[in-house]
């Protein structure tokens, strides 16, 4: 916690001369998550329990990656945000079951996300930004999986077999460091969570389909975790 406040303070000084005039920004760039779901990692482990051939054993779905473009606006204490962020994570099994045929299975995981943020313009001025607030998202999660033989895995196409809907909250404390020219990064660390749970019963009987019916109905689960975005972004103030 000290070395954080220490980061944050460092952060804030790095901004220049403090002004109260205001800032729009605009953003594009990289999101990176570390993500997990009880409901999820239930689908894998059957998934592996049940197929002792695996050589190599399909991983809980933990690192979430993909682009983000975030825009808003600092106002006196005020700031506000619109933002959309596109991830994903694939994680793979493969072994040779008794028929001697050599398969892998690949299950990708996608959670894009549309929010909209508002918290506490904390200081701005010519070298940049700081602030604290929380995202309202409208969360898509979605999960795909294809198999086929590992050399020609590539050839075949994902199958969706899972979509869900749902609301989420971010927490986050975004830092916006700019140049001279207004241009610059933007580092957003944030925790993801929802109040509303996934349900992952298709997803459990899409790939375990001979156990699936001796499984908990429904399989819930609540993706959620820690996260960052890094934005190279363009600020004009006022």
């Amino acid at each position: 916690m000290k070395k954080i406040a220490i980061l944050l303070i460092a952060s804030v000084m790095c901004i220049g001369h403090i002004s109260a005039q205001g800032y729009d920004y605009l953003g594009l760039g990289y999101n990176m998550g570390f993500l997990r779901s009880e409901g999820l990692d239930f689908v894998v482990d059957r998934y592996n329990e049940t197929r002792p051939y695996l050589y190599d054993q399909m991983e809980h779905p933990r690192y979430f990656d993909g682009f983000a473009i975030h825009g808003g606006v600092g106002r006196g204490l005020l700031l506000l945000n619109l933002g959309y962020t596109q991830q994903s994570s694939k994680v793979s099994a493969e072994g040779t079951d008794a028929t001697a045929t050599t398969v892998q299975r690949d299950l990708k995981n996608k959670w894009n996300t549309f929010d909209l943020g508002i918290g506490l313009n904390i200081a701005d001025g010519d070298r940049g930004a700081f602030g604290l607030g929380v995202n309202m998202g409208l969360n898509s999660e979605k999960a795909l999986t294809r198999t086929g033989a590992p050399d020609d895995i590539g050839k075949e196409k994902f199958e969706e077999v899972q979509k869900q809907f749902k609301v989420g909250f971010s927490p986050f404390v975004q830092i916006i460091l700019t140049g001279d020219s207004g241009t610059g990064l933007l580092i957003r660390p944030y925790y993801a969570w929802s109040p509303m749970t996934t349900d992952y019963t298709e997803l459990n009987a899409a790939i375990n389909p001979a156990t699936a019916a001796g499984d908990p109905t429904p399989l819930e689960g609540d993706l959620k975790g820690f996260g960052i975005t890094l934005l190279i972004v363009s600020m004009d103030g006022y």
